[in-house]
């Protein structure tokens, strides 16, 4: 049920790299890792596809959008039903890191 609604609210679609999932292939991830003092609460579940699930692991949503700004671009568009404080930290994130490599 938490799958599916998740699913559902992230357009079908891996929120970090924005390839279109089957509802098969789309795994569950917690946006701030259970190891990192997540939650189970619906606005910290997105759906992600395996490779970027595991790319993820237990980063914190900033120190990953550093690494990676295309996912946090990626996640600001895609991920509609996280809790909205996940939003603006990702999109300081990707600033910053967009900042660094120029």
């Amino acid at each position: 049920m938490v799958k599916r609604a998740t699913f559902r609210e992230c357009g079908r679609r891996c929120v970090y790299c924005g390839r279109g999932l089957g509802l098969e292939h789309a795994t569950l991830d917690h946006v701030i890792p259970l190891s990192r003092g997540g939650s189970h609460d619906p606005g910290n579940l997105v759906a992600a596809c395996q490779p970027c699930n595991q790319r993820k692991g237990a980063l914190l949503p900033t120190e990953f959008f550093e690494r990676y700004p295309q996912a946090g671009l990626n996640f600001v568009r895609f991920a509609r039903a996280v809790h909205r404080q996940l939003k603006r930290g990702a999109k300081r994130a990707v600033s910053l890191a967009y900042a660094q490599a120029a």
